[in-house]
């Protein structure tokens, strides 16, 4: 193979010497020798014609990447500067071969930054970066938009949601304080001695407010505190009705009060009211003045109250007057001039049933006392000279 040498004009003519050292003998293009040293002329013409076009092939692979240093070194300058070549050993390595350049299918020139730009995702087709997009994979952008859209999809619902559901309150509110809902009808039930506008004017209904605005417990309760009224219950009935039941309660004992009226109290000590003529049940005749209707009677006639509610009703009838002394004594004034002393108000059932045994044997006369203090051994004798009264007169 012959070699080649570059010239200062640029032109590249084979050397002089006719074949490769670093080849071996009979491989290079000095033909084949013959046995006796001698190279046949066919020999030498078909070698030479094998490895011609392999040389020119070469020669201009290294003639095309001499110029590519060249304009590399000196970009923008004028020719290269040539000289004469270095001389010297030949090399004793094999020759590196050029590889071929090969053109991108779409001719595009294949250095490292095009290739960079092919490859590049987010890049434009100048060639510049896209800063808009990110720099994911279509398919998981793709997938995050989705997900982004249904959130906001699902926050929008709610949101709709909402807003209806507060519109039908809004609509419901105002339907329920219409006219058209509002009390028209109020109905008490059992209100005897209270009255059914007292009762309407306690649970606030005679302004006739809207149905959904009446609490029947919170009215029940400010029913209750009406002297006479025990317990309330009020219902509701749609569309414009209520309902008050009224259970009253019943007095046990009239308590005196100055003027000749008396105070009706029940067996809870509750005042009912106060009445003026003869008082039903028994006159209680107490140390203490009783407060107005709806108040409570003092600590100091509890033991008459409890004598009064506790009396049973065969001797009931024949007990006109219950008297109560400052130590708490109680005394009861019956038919016939008899009085019996009970004592205080402790063990007062033995004590009532001991004086009903001593009325009904029929050995009392009149006038007599009947000492039922100790239960077990009542006594009866005469009555004493000054009748007993409670003080203060009454």
């Amino acid at each position: 193979m012959k070699n080649l040498t570059q010239h200062p004009d640029g032109e590249v003519q084979p050397d002089e010497t006719d074949h490769a050292p670093w080849l071996p003998e009979g491989e290079d293009g000095a033909g084949t020798e013959a046995p006796g040293g001698v190279v046949s002329p066919e020999t030498a013409s078909q070698e030479t014609a094998s490895h011609e076009p392999e040389s020119q092939e070469t020669a201009s692979q290294e003639t095309a990447s001499q110029e590519t240093a060249s304009e590399a070194a000196s970009p923008g300058t004028g020719p290269p500067e040539t000289g004469p070549p270095e001389a010297g050993p030949p090399e004793t390595g094999p020759p590196e071969t050029a590889q071929p350049a090969t053109a991108p299918s779409d001719g595009v020139s294949a250095s490292p930054e095009r290739g960079a730009a092919l490859f590049d995702l987010d890049a434009t087709p100048d060639g510049a970066a896209d800063t808009t997009s990110p720099a994911v994979h279509p398919r998981l952008w793709q997938r995050r938009m989705a997900v982004l859209g249904d959130q906001g999809r699902r926050r929008l619902r709610w949101i709709v949601a909402g807003v209806a559901v507060l519109v039908a309150l809004c609509v419901t509110f105002l339907v329920l304080h219409t006219p058209l809902l509002a009390v028209r009808h109020a109905t008490v039930e059992g209100a005897t001695h209270t009255g059914s506008a007292a009762v309407l004017q306690a649970a606030g209904l005679t302004a006739h407010p809207p149905l959904i605005d009446v609490n029947p417990k919170t009215a029940g309760a400010q029913i209750e505190q009406l002297p006479w009224v025990k317990r309330a219950v009020v219902v509701r009935r749609w569309p414009d009705s209520v309902v008050v039941r009224v259970t009253e309660r019943v007095p046990v004992g009239a308590f005196s009060l100055p003027g000749g009226r008396v105070a009706l109290v029940d067996a809870s000590g509750r005042v009912l009211s106060w009445e003026s003529g003869p008082a039903p049940g028994v006159t209680v005749n107490a140390p203490a003045p009783v407060g107005e209707p709806g108040a409570d009677v003092p600590a100091a006639d509890r033991p008459g109250l409890a004598v009064a509610a506790a009396l049973p009703s065969s001797i009931a009838h024949d007990v006109s007057a219950v008297a109560v002394d400052a130590h708490g004594n109680v005394t009861l004034t019956l038919a016939g001039r008899v009085t019996a002393v009970l004592g205080d108000a402790t063990s007062l059932r033995q004590k009532l049933v001991a004086l009903a045994s001593v009325l009904a044997a029929g050995h009392v006369s009149s006038p007599s006392e009947i000492n039922v203090t100790v239960p077990d051994e009542p006594t009866v004798g005469p009555a004493p000279p000054a009748p007993r009264t409670a003080p203060g007169g009454r």
